[in-house]
């Protein structure tokens, strides 16, 4: 009976410290991560907004290089469980999910991904910019600032060790950036095709495989 009742304290514990350090790291709740008792993975799909199901959504493993499963009807998904590296829930539309399960006994992931803006910034104009759009002022910045020898990517936040390291390898550093996003993007992408001729490799495609992406909400 004791050991029963340490059982079930520890599940407890467990689910707790997943669900509380998940929503540490993930402020606007977009990942929950928990320990069920299940032997399977199930992944949980739904529209940030609405919480309605997204149908189709693929969940794609770095490691493995394939999609493990994609989400039925209800937006459900199953996996084995274990899986190691970084995770990839992309769904058209929408913005994709890149992230690590905190250890292999996670069983239960419940996602919400955000879904794009219709008009991803063309014409927008920003009072600080006087007459030119972000786009314009982007890339004029990059393109001086590469001439410049300022390697830099325009981070929503700080970049995570991973992060930090590719680009030390890569001569460049992430720079935390709050204006403008269409600016940012603009930027960021005038950059890549920089990196990608001068490393000759698709740089845009390495860094997804470690969470980072220049398209953000």
């Amino acid at each position: 009976m004791k050991n029963l009742f340490s059982l079930k304290t520890l599940f407890v514990i467990v689910l707790f410290y997943n669900s509380f350090y998940c929503q540490q790291d993930n402020s606007d709740i977009q990942i929950i991560q928990l320990v069920t008792g299940k032997d399977k993975i199930i992944f949980q799909v739904l529209d940030y907004e609405t919480n309605e199901p997204l149908i189709g959504v693929s969940i794609f493993s770095f490691s493995q290089k394939k999609i493990l499963a994609t989400t039925d009807i209800d937006g459900v998904a199953v996996t084995d469980k274990g899986l190691e590296g970084n995770l990839d829930v992309s769904y058209i539309a929408y913005y994709s999910i890149c992230f690590k399960l905190y250890d292999k006994s996670i069983d239960s992931v419940k996602l919400r991904l955000k879904p794009m803006p219709l008009n991803f910034g063309d014409g927008v104009v920003d009072p600080d910019i006087n007459t030119i759009s972000p786009h314009e002022k982007g890339k004029i910045d990059a393109e001086q600032d590469i001439i410049d020898s300022k390697i830099q990517l325009l981070a929503k936040s700080e970049p995570t060790e991973e992060q930090f390291i590719y680009a030390e390898n890569h001569s460049f550093e992430f720079k935390v950036f709050e204006g403008n996003k269409y600016y940012r993007e603009t930027y960021n992408q005038v950059v890549i095709e920089y990196l990608n001729n001068k490393f000759d490799k698709n740089i845009e495609e390495e860094l997804r495989e470690i969470c980072w992406r220049n398209y953000q909400p």
